[in-house]
């Protein structure tokens, strides 16, 4: 039930865009990233913007660019482009661009999953935060950590701080973008923490301001599960257009994340399984459960040499284990601070509890 990762995204150009790109670059001087893109998409097709201000931040000159260029290619997924603007940001004359670029290099390799929370957290810890704007990614960086260690309830903490940062930033590319990072883990404390309203309005605040098609993915991704226990129609269609913004941009790991994982369980949860599949084996005893299967599900889940909370509900479900379902539930809780899905096997306990 993981938030899907992106792989780097597959832009549309065309005659069109290339007449674009090429005036643009003949004007004298160099406007604010920000400048450039709202032109842009104000009078092109959005893909052509998005793909003209890429190429603008690799081709930026001016210091201020040069680092709100790495928050832009952070945000729309062009992590080869980053790493480009990193290390020219890294060679820079000026001190403050060659600060901005240490700390993108950790950003970085996060991203791509090339250093584990405890690394990046040991290489934060040596970089000096100076101004709102660093002081915001080090926040950022740190709230990441809790979340990837499943200790959503830390947010709190740097909730103020953040906020206040955000609004001082002076630059309004990096403050759109902030706000749009902020707005995702807002999302996600909020539904963790099992507050619907909030948690959905964040969601479709980001789905209205962000062009990024992997962000669009990520989001309706997460409000679909959001919607588990509400609607299996709003469920459904939020994975749907998730679906259909991965095929849409060639982004396989979405595309096997949603169909292997985030349709069958909502199609598990509500006891819609006709025509769904999946090769995970957790899924498909989710998939037997629902289907009626219990010897199926019992068979898969008990040759699992340990559970997570999610297959002991499944077993626990299964097999009317209420010990198992309790020890599930408070696995939720103690584990991953998840106030939302801990209403599984609540919900399968209360069942339990009333025929009983």
């Amino acid at each position: 039930m993981k938030n899907i990762e992106e792989k780097k995204m597959t832009l549309v150009d065309s005659g069109t865009g290339s007449r674009t790109r090429n005036q643009f670059f003949l004007q004298e001087g160099e406007l604010p990233l920000f400048h450039v893109f709202q032109s842009l998409s104000t009078s092109e097709n959005i893909n052509i913007a998005i793909d003209v201000t890429r190429s603008y931040c690799l081709k930026a000159e001016a210091d201020a660019n040069q680092r709100v260029g790495m928050e832009f290619l952070y945000a729309y997924g062009f992590l080869d482009d980053l790493e480009q603007l990193i290390e020219k940001n890294l060679e820079s004359d000026n001190p403050v661009n060659r600060q901005w670029g240490q700390l993108y290099k950790i950003i970085h390799l996060r991203r791509k999953r090339k250093l584990k929370t405890g690394e990046y957290l040991s290489l934060l810890n040596k970089l000096e935060a100076d101004s709102v704007e660093i002081e915001s990614l080090h926040m950022f960086l740190r709230v990441y950590a809790h979340f990837e260690r499943k200790e959503f309830g830390r947010l709190s903490g740097y909730l103020d701080g953040l906020l206040e940062n955000i609004h001082k930033i002076g630059d309004p590319m990096l403050r759109e973008l902030f706000s749009v990072r902020m707005d995702e883990m807002l999302l996600t404390f909020h539904w963790k923490r099992n507050e619907m309203i909030i948690a959905r309005k964040h969601g479709y605040r980001i789905l209205q301001t962000t062009h990024c098609p992997r962000k669009k993915i990520d989001i309706h991704n997460t409000m679909a599960l959001g919607y588990l226990f509400d609607s299996y129609h709003q469920a459904m269609e939020h994975a749907l257009e998730a679906k259909r913004l991965a095929n849409m941009t060639e982004d396989l790991t979405a595309i096997q994340g949603i169909n292997n994982y985030t349709i069958p369980f909502i199609a598990a949860f509500h006891g819609r399984t006709a025509g769904i599949s999946t090769p995970v084996e957790s899924e498909a005893a989710h998939l037997a459960l629902a289907r009626g299967d219990i010897p199926t599900c019992i068979s898969i889940l008990s040759s699992f040499e340990s559970l997570t909370p999610f297959q002991q509900y499944y077993l626990g479900k299964a097999t009317s284990d209420l010990e198992m379902l309790e020890i599930s539930y408070r696995r939720f809780i103690s584990e991953r601070s998840d106030h939302f899905f801990a209403k599984l096997p609540l919900l399968e306990m209360n069942k339990l509890n009333a025929v009983h």
